[in-house]
């Protein structure tokens, strides 16, 4: 049975072709001055991986609080923990996945960086859904992010060469 990458399961060529339809929507929008774009594109990497880690931070601290909700035997309080926890777990973890290939140009850790602001595209509506008052300060967040991404997305090439991108 043939191992399957993370790239294969999350940044394959379908997956890039299905992202791509979205640049729709995104052309359309006024862009950036170049000078610009290409300092995003230069620091986007980098925010990525600041995240990243304070993700990781978060996580570690997440579980631990967790742990101690149970030990409490506060139940509710660890239901309420478990949605934002493995939200920011799996956004650190693309964060993370994202640096290297950012940083070599390829579109693999756009991709990732992209299926991070699915993540929390769906932590933002399981807030909304939980009746979280400042939710729209996460979709302001959200829509910005992905303004940037899309901005920057025209400096990266889908590379299907997994040892330079993993």
């Amino acid at each position: 049975m043939k191992k399957i990458t993370f790239q294969q399961l999350f940044a394959n060529p379908s997956v890039a072709r299905l992202i791509g339809r979205l640049d729709t929507f995104f052309i359309k929008l006024p862009h950036l001055p170049k000078k610009i774009q290409l300092f995003l594109k230069t620091i986007v990497p980098f925010v990525a991986l600041a995240f990243g880690i304070i993700g990781l931070l978060a996580t570690v601290l997440g579980v631990l609080f967790l742990a101690l909700a149970l030990i409490a035997g506060d139940w509710w309080m660890a239901v309420e923990m478990l949605p934002t926890m493995i939200a920011v777990f799996l956004s650190m973890l693309f964060l993370l996945k994202s640096f290297k290939p950012m940083r070599q140009g390829n579109a693999v850790g756009w991709i990732y960086l992209f299926w991070a602001m699915l993540i929390e595209a769906g932590h933002l509506v399981s807030r909304l859904v939980s009746g979280d008052s400042e939710w729209y300060l996460g979709l302001i967040s959200l829509l910005l992010t992905l303004y940037v991404l899309f901005e920057i997305g025209q400096f990266y090439v889908y590379k299907t060469d997994e040892k330079r991108s993993s």
